[in-house]
């Protein structure tokens, strides 16, 4: 690893950014989704439509401070790593075998940026839009779409985990 103080410093950072979002997707697919969906009726229930257009209109709540909080460190880490790499690699030939795991490290967060804007992005809108939008054929698949959306979330585990691993390992050697 470099002695470069500087890049320990980005790096530190970028891990404390990998197990914060980790952390997030943690709350959100066993705490947060698991709530909302406590009791949730069948889709034959007559209760159902009202519950389906409440989880509508409680998912803006979930998903603000990922896009206001998460999406920016999401980025953060992506450009830190990715900086980490860069500086490590010219810094010649002794330092070269480090600069790889950081490389993998901005990969990892790219994909999670990635993940989110094509993957989870639709999820939220749809389950936004069943506070108000969604046609009452539609609001039969709410529960669905929240479990969906927290099986996708997963990745939005797996993926800063595994950076904020690489680089801690790679800052430790």
């Amino acid at each position: 690893m470099s002695d470069n103080i500087v890049i320990k410093s980005v790096v530190g950072t970028c891990v404390a950014f990998s197990f914060i979002l980790a952390g997030n997707a943690i709350t959100q697919c066993f705490m947060t989704v698991p709530a909302l969906l406590v009791d949730f009726p069948l889709p034959e229930s007559p209760l159902h439509t009202n519950r389906a257009r409440l989880l509508g209109r409680q998912w803006p709540l979930c998903w603000t401070m990922g896009n206001r909080f998460f999406r920016p460190i999401s980025a953060l880490g992506l450009l830190g790593y990715a900086y980490a790499s860069y500086s490590v690699y010219n810094e010649g030939f002794g330092a070269r075998s480090d600069w790889k795991m950081f490389a993998v490290s901005a990969a990892m967060h790219f994909t999670t940026i990635f993940h989110s804007a094509v993957n989870m992005q639709p999820l939220n809108d749809k389950l936004e839009s069943f506070a108000a939008r969604a046609s009452d054929k539609e609001l039969y698949e709410a529960e669905t779409v929240a479990r969906k959306w927290a099986t996708w979330n997963i990745v939005r585990l797996v993926t800063p985990v595994v950076a904020g691993s690489l680089a801690l390992w790679q800052v430790l050697l």
